[in-house]
């Protein structure tokens, strides 16, 4: 019976080295070809993770950013709203602390500028905080004078910047010593810190001194500025007015401008706005419009962005590869000026 051989079309190959073993496996091409989509597959990766890191930075920087600007507003927003609290006249000051020549303020002072960041001067007392209780003189205090005797030093310490007041009449001044067993507080006069401190004696007190019953209490003396000694770095300071150098407050606020509403009729409403408010119109002032402008910590590549407009004071002109936010609040002045 004839019987038909099946042949196999792949027949085994030996190895010429090991008899008996298949010399089975991928060609030159088979290997370049998964080598080809090995790379475009790495490629998509990189790409995507690439794309993916790129965005996660980005928000990163301006989620900061957005901090940057909440806190700062948070804190500015409450120094203005307190301002002129408990202060019921102008506070007299020596020459050469407040610009533009002033000696004194009751509750808040502008400095307006239209090539660059505005600042600003605010003031109130601290007696609002059980921590820091205000005291009375006990004794007539004779003008010129070092120090007052007064019913309690507690919550008073060196280098506290205090308002004495009679009502009518108000100064600043700085402690130089409290003296816990006569009840006294100092306020010598001289030294490079002492600027509050004048050898004559308060400038603008009342005639024959402060008298018995008059308040003395802490207060805050605060000034907002930008700090743009490093360019790539503007930072809002706080200037606590008390010798002590100015701290930055929040990083990366590039512009601070500030207009103030002024109610000029006697309705109690807002009637016209201002940037730079004369003396005249201190008493006017109702509402005070914070604007701040914010940037990235970092330039971004192929970001273009020009700093915004604020206030009166106008734009940028060439894009610098910062991203930008910026703020803007009314804040109602509880204590205006009478």
């Amino acid at each position: 019976m004839y019987e038909m051989k099946r042949t196999n079309p792949f027949p085994k190959r030996s190895s010429r080295f090991f008899p008996g073993l298949s010399q089975g496996g991928f060609t030159l091409l088979e290997v370049m070809a998964a080598l080809v989509i090995l790379v475009i597959a790495m490629t998509a990766a990189y790409a995507t993770f690439q794309f993916q890191h790129t965005s996660f930075t980005v928000q990163n920087r301006v989620t900061e950013t957005q901090q940057n600007l909440r806190s700062a507003v948070e804190i500015i927003s409450r120094d203005i709203r307190l301002a002129g609290y408990g202060i019921p006249s102008p506070v007299s000051i020596p020459a050469g602390i407040l610009p533009g020549g002033s000696v004194a303020i009751r509750n808040l002072q502008s400095v307006n500028s239209t090539t660059g960041p505005d600042e600003i001067y605010l003031m109130y007392l601290y007696d609002m905080d059980s921590n820091m209780p205000p005291t009375n003189i006990t004794k007539n205090m004779p003008n010129p004078s070092s120090e007052f005797d007064v019913a309690a030093v507690a919550g008073f310490s060196i280098g506290d910047l205090c308002i004495v007041t009679d009502g009518s009449f108000a100064n600043l001044f700085e402690i130089t010593e409290v003296q816990t067993g006569s009840v006294k507080l100092q306020h010598n006069p001289g030294g490079g810190a002492r600027v509050y401190n004048l050898p004559t004696g308060p400038a603008g007190a009342p005639p024959g001194g402060y008298t018995l019953g008059s308040t003395i209490a802490k207060a805050r003396f605060a000034r907002y500025f930008i700090d743009r000694t490093d360019p790539a770095h503007p930072t809002l300071m706080l200037d606590r007015m008390n010798n002590a150098a100015p701290q930055p407050l929040s990083d990366d606020i590039e512009d601070l401008q500030i207009q103030y509403g002024l109610d000029t009729d006697g309705d109690f409403a807002v009637d016209t706005w201002t940037n730079a408010p004369t003396a005249a119109q201190g008493p006017q002032i109702k509402q005070v419009r914070l604007m701040l402008s914010a940037r990235t910590r970092m330039t971004e590549k192929g970001w273009n962005e020009v700093r915004p407009a604020l206030g009166d004071r106008a734009g940028g002109t060439t894009a610098d590869g910062y991203r930008r936010r910026t703020i803007d609040v009314a804040i109602d002045l509880r204590n205006p000026g009478a």
